[in-house]
């Protein structure tokens, strides 16, 4: 044990030395980037406009070799895509790790879905740009938005918005009772059906009366019998047949523009490097062609252009008065409340004195036993902490760790020394590569 405390007490001098080294080194390390994959969340299933989008440009840059590094995509849907936005929000902001989502992220935080907004993260560059369609069917009775907005202010709470609630659509459904209001108390009656091809089977089915949808999930439709009453962008749009809503005497402007965004304290020298990409990527012709087929203006937005068109957008959107909603009951936390008393009761009523007094008898070790596993469960605590600290390289952690381990644990540590060694190594850097590289964890 005199040999294997010698031995523990050098590599512990000696691999803090390299940690500490890690952690200072990593500000010099900044003008080589990138290093390893840039993950982009999208917080949104795979094959949605999104999820789309992001592939075009990440395809392009594949193709381009604009990135040293991959461009790893990966989908995190939930809740609106707060789930997903709440992962870039909580990120290091090391430039690895961005979020690629649309409007959504201003209407999320007025809708009260999200405590936060564009104010938590670093704004990098806006993509893309493309208006919503308010759309009914082909046999509808509605032949005008102002045919549509009449009935509305008449009968308020009778026409059925098909919506995803929270988002951009069914904050186009606000704009309008907003505008109308001239005429008197706007109110639709909202109903929650999610994506779009969601929304157009609820009006087909006749659960709804009306929608709003991007220009190429019109075009999509339109062939099966949905009909478009107003275009909600400044300028009339070629492949709508109507005219805009501001045209119609309706002061409504509802855009989406793929946002990316980065970790809040991400470096501006990594986010013009993104930014540049990024330019490169949709000034291609590949991309151009296809944002074309999607009917998507291939418009890009960086620095104070871009900080201006959020301001605007956010603005527009908090202006819109939301109607107050009920509170639901929190089910999740209220089943974990109820099966934790179960447990507690069912435990209580198996827990006799001979499991007691047998658990006590299993419990008793040697005393270089139980310091053993104390000294493990203490070299375990200060691994987990000093990771959380983000700080301190991986691999040096935990090639530190699984020595000082397995030279606790070992009897005869003086005999196994060489494989402890190459054991601790092999699994520092080979756990390294594949949370890095196959499942793409950011890792400090």
């Amino acid at each position: 044990m005199k040999v294997a405390r010698k031995v523990l007490a050098f590599n512990f001098c000696l691999f803090t030395g390299l940690i500490f080294g890690c952690a200072q080194s990593e500000d010099s390390m900044d003008a080589i980037y990138p290093q390893r994959p840039i993950k982009v969340i999208v917080p949104f299933s795979a094959g949605g406009g999104s999820d789309t989008f992001a592939r075009i440009i990440q395809r392009v840059i594949e193709d381009q070799e604009l990135l040293p590094e991959p461009l790893v995509i990966v989908n995190v849907p939930g809740a609106g895509g707060t789930i997903g936005s709440r992962r870039v929000k909580d990120a290091r902001p090391d430039g690895y790790t961005l979020l690629l989502l649309h409007d959504g992220i201003m209407t999320a935080q007025h809708s009260g879905q999200a405590a936060y907004g564009p104010e938590a993260f670093e704004p990098v560059a806006g993509t893309g740009d493309v208006g919503l369609v308010i759309a009914v069917t082909d046999d509808s009775p509605y032949q005008s938005l102002e045919h549509l907005m009449r009935v509305v202010v008449d009968e308020p709470d009778t026409i059925l918005f098909s919506a995803n609630l929270g988002a951009p659509v069914h904050f186009a459904g606000l704009m309008l009772e907003s505008a109308a209001k001239e005429q008197g108390e706007a109110r639709f009656r909202y109903v929650q059906h999610g994506g779009g091809a969601k929304r157009y089977g609820a009006l087909i089915g006749g659960h709804a009366e009306v929608s709003a949808f991007s220009v190429a999930e019109y075009q999509q439709f339109r062939e099966s019998g949905l009909r478009a009453l107003a275009y909600c962008g400044i300028e009339p749009h070629p492949a709508v047949d109507a005219t805009t809503a501001l045209s119609q005497g309706f002061d409504v402007v509802s855009r989406n523009m793929q946002f990316w965004w980065a970790p809040k304290g991400t470096s501006s020298s990594r986010i013009e490097f993104v930014v540049g990409v990024l330019n490169q990527a949709m000034k291609s012709e590949s991309v151009q062609k296809q944002l074309a087929e999607l009917q998507i203006d291939p418009e890009v937005l960086s620095g104070s252009e871009l900080q201006t068109e959020l301001a605007d957008r956010s603005a527009r959107i908090a202006a819109v008065s939301q109607r107050p909603t009920i509170p639901l009951p929190n089910l999740p936390m209220m089943t974990f409340a109820i099966v934790c008393f179960l447990g507690i009761v069912v435990a209580g009523q198996s827990w006799k004195k001979e499991a007691i007094k047998s658990v006590i008898e299993s419990v008793k070790r040697p005393p270089h036993v139980i310091r053993s596993m104390l000294m493990t469960i203490l070299a375990t605590i200060g691994y987990v902490l000093l990771l959380q600290s983000e700080r301190f390289d991986f691999r040096a952690l935990t090639f530190l760790f699984v020595l000082m381990t397995a030279l606790i644990i070992s009897e005869q540590p003086k005999r196994h020394l060489w494989i402890i060694l190459a054991t601790s190594l092999v699994m520092s850097v080979g756990l390294h590569a594949v949370f890095t590289k196959i499942f793409v964890i950011d890792l400090p």
